[in-house]
């Protein structure tokens, strides 16, 4: 018997995450439409294994860029696409489990790693230089985990989590860039329908990394049609040194004729040419 797929959006739980969200603006914040997971594995396993029918995950942060762990996965899934994406500004708050009068009692900082590098400057800046920084799964983890602490650990992670843990803020907005966003991506099995004005993410690596102009030829089978390329960006394969994985997100949608035309002209120079999806433009 075939088992039906929950038709909840799974997510980077637990709750108070700046997953849940964006979980919760896409499903009008319906909370029994969202799912919440222990990690962004099992939000992304559980649309490929058709477990939830889809997902929302981070994909890129205004500040620290691309998830690469995120891209990695999408690039070697057989069958996720990307279908929506969703802007959520990002105000850290520093919490403490009880009220604190001053930053020197902090010893600890627990947080998810990208929260934390967000925040460099300002813990830099305010906390003391010996300061341990503890890795979470997530930032609602972090905010929960406190109640395994004294008052001298701290968590970086958003308004809602201190709320849900009753938990106190000790200041608002520490992140480094005041005009932080994260952009997630809703993801399913199935290809976005052409809405008019839509973008695609493609993931491409070349057929030898020495030949010269290679990356010029690849930007020319957009730019000779007139596509507009919205960020170019590249990471390293992981084989050796030298040689680079490249993501483009560009204008314009896979069924397209001009995107279906540079594509066939991009694939003559590629050994991998991965398209992520496209979905409607949020900017």
């Amino acid at each position: 018997m075939k088992k039906e797929i929950d038709k909840r959006t799974s997510y980077l739980g637990p709750k108070g995450t700046y997953s849940e969200e964006a979980a919760l603006i896409h499903k009008n914040q319906k909370e029994n439409l969202i799912d919440p997971k222990k990690n962004i594995f099992e939000v992304l396993e559980s649309v490929e294994k058709k477990i939830n029918f889809e997902g929302i995950i981070p994909i890129e942060n205004s500040r620290v860029g691309t998830i690469i762990e995120v891209i990695d996965y999408l690039i070697k899934s057989k069958n996720l696409f990307l279908n929506k994406e969703i802007l959520v500004p990002i105000e850290a708050c520093l919490i403490t489990k009880n009220k604190i009068d001053s930053l020197d009692y902090i010893t600890e900082i627990i947080s998810k790693p990208e929260a934390i590098n967000q925040c460099n400057e300002w813990i830099r800046k305010n906390l003391n230089e010996d300061v341990i920084l503890t890795e979470s799964p997530s930032t609602g983890d972090a905010v929960s985990s406190l109640n395994n602490h004294d008052s001298s650990v701290a968590a970086i992670g958003p308004e809602r989590a201190a709320i849900i843990n009753e938990y106190y803020i000790f200041e608002r907005g520490i992140q480094d860039f005041k005009n932080n966003i994260t952009r997630f991506v809703v993801i399913s099995n199935n290809p976005s329908k052409k809405s008019g004005k839509d973008k695609t993410s493609i993931a491409f690596d070349f057929k030898t990394k020495d030949k010269s102009g290679l990356l010029l030829a690849a930007l020319e089978s957009f730019s000779k049609r007139n596509i507009n390329l919205q960020k170019i960006e590249s990471r390293p394969k992981g084989t050796q040194m030298g040689e680079y994985t490249f993501i483009i997100d560009f204008n314009g949608h896979i069924e397209d004729k001009l995107v279906i035309d540079a594509l066939n002209e991009l694939s003559k120079i590629t050994t991998l040419l991965k398209v992520l999806g496209s979905y409607p433009r949020s900017y």
